[in-house]
């Protein structure tokens, strides 16, 4: 059952152009927030049952979309977002609107009425109109939440959504607004992004400001935009970090190479078809493919799960203290089991990741990116937890979060673009840059769109 096709229809007609294009012609008077709005809501009523949206009052988006629209006829533009509807993931401190982080346990204050990020989206004339759902507390990569039900596959609603972000990544394949804005720990933007077929990027560590936003690991949080296209993120990225994109080249003959060794027996076999006829495209039109080799990288599980969890529980301590009433039967036991982390466990995982992160700048140094499936598998089916890849069984956690959580764990840039289709269901195509390469990482992923968007 593909759902998309509704939504397709709704997210490309009649605004189908870049951000950019969208807001150029808001400008002219040719479009307006208010259809923009009209055009969301419509989406979000068509596809309910796939539990995108956490909140929104729609009376209060129309009422900004007018007076948004009263001020662009007027020639006055907020900014380079003027009019645009934009959802928030329900983690993020947003004015005017609750935040439950897919939990029922009390959270700690965020320290702001409006994160950072979300008021840089406002000052550039984003219509901010919704919350998005969310893996609980966003300790998953599912998009499962006891609480606040699942959010579904848009190509399939019996398979998972990818998460944390998850509701950001089904709303913006629905067509319910044209971005939203999620969080990256281990790969919580690329997983749904790759799941439901759109952009998803995660800037270098620190370059979007994460305050207002409740923290899972302050060690491995990232914020990043989700969007139908490379450029539509580097658009909200350079609004949201306050960065300039377009010194970003792409090589004549760019240098990607493949993390083989690592990759081998990882992959579903769909996925890896898929993934080297990419690669066999990319290197007919001139890219340079080679190999890189870090054996850091099987260190990445052992380093990461004791950081996020140990800071998680801290972060959430008390709640804890309290008895944990509230955190689902899922999450809860983690947090507990978290608060057993000795601090020697802790420090040895931390000093892991700085091993770990001079590999992969050494190795990133030496090319102009990476390339790799953002997932090993096609998205899994709600509630299943083991799948069958290359070299066997795995969990669906090691299947999905494995693949993006090193590059989370170190904060070098990373964005999914989607590759396509296998099986009616959406593979996507991870590029990795060097530290601080965001401009040219963009750049290099728009390029990888253009040659390989809609294959397969």
């Amino acid at each position: 059952m593909n759902m998309l096709s509704d939504s397709r229809t709704a997210a490309s007609s009649p605004h189908s152009e870049s951000i950019r294009d969208v807001v150029a012609e808001i400008a002219a008077g040719s479009c307006s927030a208010q259809s923009l709005v009209e055009q969301a809501h419509d989406n979000a009523v068509r596809h309910a049952a796939l539990n995108a949206i956490a909140w929104v009052d729609w009376p209060a988006a129309f009422d900004e979309a007018r007076a948004l629209d009263d001020e662009a006829r007027a020639g006055r533009l907020r900014g380079p977002l003027h009019g645009v509807p934009v959802s928030i993931k329900d983690l993020y401190a947003v004015r005017g609107m609750p935040t439950r982080a897919g939990t029922r346990a009390p959270l700690p204050p965020l320290g702001a009425v409006e994160a950072t990020a979300v008021a840089r989206l406002r000052a550039a004339g984003a219509l901010v109109f919704a919350k998005t759902n969310m893996h609980e507390i966003a300790l998953g990569c599912s998009g499962e939440n006891e609480w606040t039900g699942d959010v579904c596959n848009p190509f399939d609603p019996a398979r998972q959504s990818g998460g944390s972000s998850s509701g950001s990544g089904v709303a913006v394949a629905a067509g319910i607004g044209l971005a939203s804005i999620g969080s990256d720990t281990g790969g919580s933007v690329r997983i749904p992004a790759a799941f439901c077929s759109v952009v998803g990027f995660k800037p270098t560590a620190g370059a979007i400001p994460l305050d207002g936003a409740l923290p899972l690991s302050f060690t491995c949080d990232h914020a990043g935009p989700l969007a139908r296209s490379v450029a539509d993120c580097a658009l909200l990225y350079e609004v949201m970090a306050q960065r300039r994109v377009a010194h970003g080249a792409v090589a004549r003959r760019p240098r990607l190479h493949i993390p083989a060794a690592w990759l081998r027996g990882r992959l579903a076999p769909q996925v890896r078809e898929r993934f080297e006829r990419s690669v066999g495209q990319l290197r007919a039109i001139g890219a340079e493919i080679g190999e890189a080799d870090v054996a850091q990288l099987n260190d990445s599980w052992a380093s990461y799960t004791p950081i996020v969890r140990a800071e998680a529980a801290w972060v959430h301590r008390a709640a804890l203290d309290a008895g944990g009433v509230g955190f689902s039967s899922l999450v809860l036991p983690a947090l507990q089991a978290a608060r057993r982390i000795l601090a020697v466990e802790y420090v040895e995982a931390m000093r892991t990741r700085a091993a770990i992160s001079a590999a992969l700048d050494a190795a990133l140094a030496d090319c102009d990116a990476w390339i790799l499936p953002t997932s090993t598998v096609l998205p899994p089916p709600r509630g299943q937890n083991d799948v069958q890849v290359e070299g066997g069984t795995t969990t669906v956690r090691e299947a999905v979060l494995g693949q993006t959580l090193p590059f989370s764990l170190c904060g070098v840039p990373a964005l999914s673009v989607p590759l396509g289709l296998v099986d009616g269901l959406p593979v996507g195509l991870q590029v990795v840059a060097r530290r601080d390469g965001d401009a040219t990482l963009l750049a290099l992923a728009r390029w990888i769109e253009r040659k390989v968007k809609g294959q397969g």
